[in-house]
């Protein structure tokens, strides 16, 4: 079917307290096993590009794979600009045919998130295209988790500030930081569920968690139910397939193995944690 942006997708997903995946995805066959295994369970999914796997002249071999992948399937499927720190990031993504983008200012000031981010809402706002940002800093490494870490209480979303920052720059959606970080956790975070009480009261916008890989089932499962309904998730994907991929490689005879032979079981855990991810988040049967 046609693009679909994330804005009714995650309205959907919020009336009816389930959450929607977004999977970064880097290559081909992470493009078609989410799109794939989302088909399969009957399940709305975003797919997510992040910088690095557009850059050097990537973009355009890349959305023609993810908007191929999107269009075979029955149900709706989100293209989506993940953590994009400039306009002209934002600019490339949408001339590309990009039917979502974030803008990432959330390590700037308050002031200052809100240009950004208002710059962004008022290009696109004629295109059909939704905007996610960002409300507080989403760091890397555990939260508090010491030396190496981006860390400190100061890096949470603010739910006095929720209203207004919605209101002045006209997002669609909010990541919000509430205790998760991204990549692999040192030690399990401890997610601040009565934040997101009050960050859910103070609007009524779709909220999004990043870091939601290696986040607690139970926490998790918290958030969902108390107002999240986007869930990133690109690290557990990444220690799927590569766990598997290197127990191929070390049972080599010799490296001129074939790809497509080569990938297939790591390709299958992979998938497998996308199946774990869709049903967890209540979005499998949705469609």
């Amino acid at each position: 079917m046609p693009l679909v942006n994330m804005k009714e997708m995650l309205q959907e997903a919020s009336r009816n307290k389930y959450a929607v995946g977004m999977f970064d995805v880097s290559d081909l066959e992470m493009i078609r096993a989410v799109a794939e295994e989302a088909e399969n369970l009957h399940s709305p999914v975003i797919l997510g590009a992040l910088a690095p796997d557009l850059e050097g002249g990537r973009l355009d071999y890349w959305f023609t794979l993810a908007e191929l992948a999107a269009k075979r399937s029955p149900y709706p499927v989100c293209i989506h600009l993940d953590h994009a720190n400039t306009p002209e990031q934002v600019k490339q993504a949408v001339d590309a045919g990009f039917s979502s983008v974030m803008l990432d200012a959330s390590a700037s000031d308050f002031a200052e998130n809100i240009r950004r981010t208002r710059e962004i809402t008022d290009a696109v706002g004629k295109l059909d295209i939704s905007v996610e940002a960002e409300l507080g800093h989403v760091g890397n490494g555990w939260v508090g988790s010491g030396e190496g870490s981006e860390s400190g209480e100061d890096m949470l979303t603010e739910p006095d500030k929720v209203a207004e920052f919605v209101e002045k720059t006209g997002v669609d959606a909010l990541a919000v930081s509430i205790g998760t970080s991204h990549g692999v956790y040192i030690k399990a975070p401890q997610l601040d569920i009565a934040r997101l009480d009050l960050i859910k009261a103070a609007s009524n916008i779709p909220l999004v968690l990043h870091g939601g890989s290696g986040t607690p089932a139970d926490q998790l499962a918290a958030a969902i139910t108390h107002g999240i309904c986007k869930v990133n998730i690109y690290s557990e994907l990444l220690t799927a397939w590569n766990s598997e991929m290197l127990a191929q490689l070390q049972e080599l005879p010799h490296m001129a193995a074939w790809p497509a032979v080569l990938r297939k079981k790591p390709d299958a855990a992979m998938r497998e944690v996308i199946r774990q991810k869709i049903r967890f988040f209540g979005s499998d049967n949705k469609c």
